[in-house]
């Protein structure tokens, strides 16, 4: 009866209307819920009230198509009228009767139209937040105003607050005519934030085993608010707690409490003991349930044939009487960072398809007996191997780095090799090398893809500027970098397109000038694979003009050199063995410090010996690095003659997610073969960075942030009061970086460092402890046409002596150093 009723405005005569008189005779108005339900056939349908929206589609909508049949009374009607009112288009929405036999039925729609936005704006906030308000916005101008598009951005606007930690966010929507624009209305959006409270209290309930200081340790991000916290709003956000909660509960399970969960949680405002006064804030109250901490009882395997129990409970990693790790666990089981898991021991020798069940089983009221059926199946050998996004770079270049050759075992170790290799390389960003594997179980084969990326240019400009104090002035230096040369495409006729790249050979052209002061030109090339086989080949030769502006003296250095390198197999294939054999012509004046007055010879011969296992070479996250070399200038007629030992150790390990801590320790000694040829050549200097320390280029300079690099101003003993190069050095260096912004355009690496270090005359005063301390911060951006730009600002911890002047450099100062490339 309810619907009968709804449906009498479905039933309306318009008497005296003009058009209807015309048309069909008077008709009565009649009560349906009197009428007897029949079916009839809809002959014709109209529609009034329309500007913009066409009469069919609102027929359409209504369902109320010619030819189409309906029962009067009934709720086809109602349902009609809801359907046009749902489409959002209209606020008035009628339905007459104009004609009805007893079979057919005819239908005037008179519909009023909702008015159309023309824009719309939000009132009393920030710019910031109305720009960022926008980009989440969908309201788009010439749409009708819906109460349905009101609702939707009244909760974009209130999510929106809410995620910055706002809380009692009000949001009041208005409408305004604008005048000369008809059927247009601006929406406007009266905004309120409310208040940005931080959590004030963070209490737990039930946690027996963790004091609540340990538990908010562990709900990181989410974090308590207290007054010597300066930095930051501890505010509330929805995802930062669904992370912290998970947070809470990794920790829970990391120690033993495999049921701990969280049973309840409430977020609320509440008044707070202020420094000055009482301050609104909000508490966050965690009821947990612990469970039990168990421990390992049992481990059983079945189905190994490989391995001996042992051998898997060894790498698994538990013992009887353990605390269940549930993280540890779970990596030593599928994937850890050593690659010592049980899933690792097996597809590293072959076996792609091996499956491990555990089973864990609870006993007593706190034991874990930990039962697992392995499936081993059959070793898998690799079908086919392909690589894509290549553009830049030559198949034969990626197929000659990868570790993954078809008719060999399936080894999850040399696919983690080949990604790291690919990497190494520089050409590829390694973020998007990715492996896709196709296995075949029934002809125990698998095919591997590599998708690569090597859309951004690794060749890059560089353009610097330093300073080399008083005597040398302003330092301009600029050169070119090609990291991906091709030669046998730049001596092919077109093969400058722009530049000839793929063949993963090393350019390099670079110039550095500073008047007549100093001037220095060089030139690089490196072939990675001579005549096809791991063999490094490289050419290097550079010219290096010094003159001291008044002063008399003037040196001169043409230096050549050519390098033969060699990937070693043993102790593993991490090592690699590079030889070096130089030639440097000297031309002094004005000193007998390096040399005697007029030219001098210099060969060398150098052997380096390296293990590197860093995962990338300009900004590593993983890995170690260790380099012993021993260069000597053999005593021969007219070459001066010394021999050195270098030796460096960096390690790099992520501490949390892509914080990384590297830990540097350098040492060196410079000796000679007779004592008559003394000088103070390739002496260590320390202080500044490459780029301050190149118009000295009779040293050997080490680079230690917090000090200067000028001669006269590096870390250096002072012999009968006069500054001197040490034939001994040391230097340690901790620093950890995080990557603030990482995409294809630029890399942004903040990082804070100490630095340590100092030079020595010889054995006899030789103290690794005794050192000249820094501290500091920095950062470091990658752009691909400039490479490595690192910027750093120390702090000096201790002071260095010039002597016979008023230029010592003092302790409590800060010093800017500016470099291009990397310190690794």
């Amino acid at each position: 009866m309810l619907l009968l009723k709804r449906l009498f405005i479905a039933t309306v005569v318009l008497i005296g209307c003009t058009s209807f008189l015309t048309q069909a005779q008077d008709i009565e108005l009649t009560d349906p819920t009197l009428l007897t339900p029949s079916e009839y056939q809809i002959t014709n349908v109209e529609v009034e009230g329309n500007e913009r929206t066409r009469a069919q589609f609102i027929i359409n909508a209504s369902s109320l198509t010619v030819g189409s049949s309906l029962v009067y009374p009934g709720d086809q009607l109602s349902r009609a009228v809801e359907r046009l009112y749902n489409s959002g288009l209209f606020s008035d929405v009628k339905v007459y009767i104009t004609q009805r036999t007893e079979s057919e039925i005819q239908f005037l729609i008179e519909v009023t139209e909702q008015p159309r936005i023309l824009e719309y704006k939000l009132r009393n906030i920030k710019r910031s937040e109305r720009r960022d308000l926008r980009d989440l916005l969908v309201i788009t101008p010439g749409t009708v105003i819906s109460e349905a598009t009101k609702g939707q951005a009244v909760n974009t606007i209130k999510r929106f607050y809410r995620e910055k930690g706002y809380w009692f966010t009000e949001v009041e929507v208005m409408t305004e005519e604008v005048e000369e624009v008809e059927d247009r209305l601006r929406l406007i959006f009266n905004i309120d934030p409310g208040s940005r409270l931080e959590i004030k209290d963070i209490e737990f309930i039930g946690n027996d085993s963790f004091s609540d200081r340990k538990l908010r340790r562990n709900l990181k991000p989410v974090k308590e608010d207290a007054w010597w916290k300066i930095f930051g709003k501890k505010v509330y956000k929805e995802d930062e707690y669904e992370e912290g909660t998970q947070s809470l509960l990794d920790f829970y399970r990391k120690n033993g409490y495999v049921d701990a969960r969280i049973i309840k949680d409430s977020i609320y405002t509440k008044s707070f003991d202020g420094l000055f006064k009482e301050k609104e804030g909000l508490k966050l109250e965690l009821t947990i349930d612990e469970g039990p901490q168990y421990k390992v009882r049992n481990v059983s395997w079945e189905g190994n044939t490989v391995y001996t129990d042992e051998q898997l409970s060894e790498s698994l990693g538990f013992q009887k009487g353990d605390v269940f790790n549930e993280q540890k666990f779970e990596a030593n089981t599928t994937i850890n960072a050593d690659n010592s898991d049980i899933m690792s021991l097996y597809q590293n020798i072959g076996y792609l398809f091996f499956q491990a069940v555990p089973n864990i089983e609870k006993v007593a009221e706190d034991s874990l007996d930990i039962h697992f059926d392995l499936y081993e199946d059959e070793i898998a050998n690799i079908r086919q191997v392909d690589f894509v996004g290549n553009s830049r770079t030559h198949d034969n270049v990626v197929r000659r780095t990868l570790r993954t050759i078809p008719g060999n075992r399936y080894s999850r170790d040399a696919i983690i090799r080949s990604i790291r290799e690919l990497g190494q390389l520089g050409f590829f960003d390694p973020q998007n090398i990715q492996p896709d594997l196709v296995p075949n179980q029934q002809e125990k084969t698998v095919d591997i893809t590599y998708r690569l990326d090597d859309s951004q240019s690794t060749s890059n400009f560089e353009f610097s500027g330093g300073y080399g104090g008083s005597s040398i002035g302003v330092i301009l230096s600029a050169s070119v970098n090609f990291n991906n040369f091709s030669l046998q495409r730049a001596l092919e006729k077109g093969g400058w397109t722009p530049i000839p790249t793929g063949d993963g050979q090393k350019l390099s052209l670079g110039v550095q000038v500073t008047g007549t002061g100093y001037q220095s030109y060089s030139f690089g090339f490196q072939e990675p694979w001579f005549r096809g086989k791991p063999t490094s080949l490289g050419f290097n030769v550079s010219y290096n003009l010094l003159n001291y502006q008044g002063f008399n003296e003037r040196n001169e250095l043409f230096s050549s050199s050519i390098s033969l390198g060699k990937r070693l197999k043993w102790p593993d294939d991490y090592f690699s063995t590079r030889t070096v054999l130089g030639y440097q012509l000297y031309n002094v004046s004005g000193t007998e410090a390096y040399f005697a007055e007029g030219s001098s010879n210099l060969l060398t011969l150098k052997q380096v010996l390296e293990r590197n296992s860093l995962d990338n070479p300009m900004l590593p996250n993983a890995g170690s690095k260790f380099t012993l070399s021993f260069e000597a200038a053999p005593p021969m007629p007219k070459f001066s003659e010394f021999y050195k030992i270098r030796t460096e150790y960096q390690h790099h390990v992520p501490i949390v997610q892509k914080l990384v801590l590297t830990t540097q320790v350098q040492y060196g000694y410079i000796g000679y073969f007779t004592e008559n040829k003394r000088t103070d050549l390739n002496k260590f200097l320390l202080g500044g960075t490459q780029l301050q320390q190149r118009q000295s280029f009779l040293y050997d300079n080490i680079d230690l942030r917090g000090y200067p690099g000028s001669t006269q101003q590096s870390i250096a003993p002072i012999v009968d009061g006069q500054k001197t190069g040490g034939t001994m050095f040391s230097k340690y260096s901790l620093e950890m970086r995080y990557p603030a912004v990482s995409n294809d355009q630029v890399q942004i690496i903040p990082y804070t460092f100490v630095d340590a270090g100092n030079s020595f005359v010889d054995f006899s005063t030789f103290d690794p402890f005794k050192v000249k301390r820094s501290a500091g911060f920095g950062v470091r951006l990658y752009l691909p046409v400039l490479g490595l730009v690192d910027l750093s600002y120390g702090y000096r911890l201790d002071g260095v002596d010039v002597p016979n002047t008023n230029n010592d450099v003092m302790p409590g100062n800060w010093e800017f150093l500016f470099n291009i490339g990397s310190p690794f």
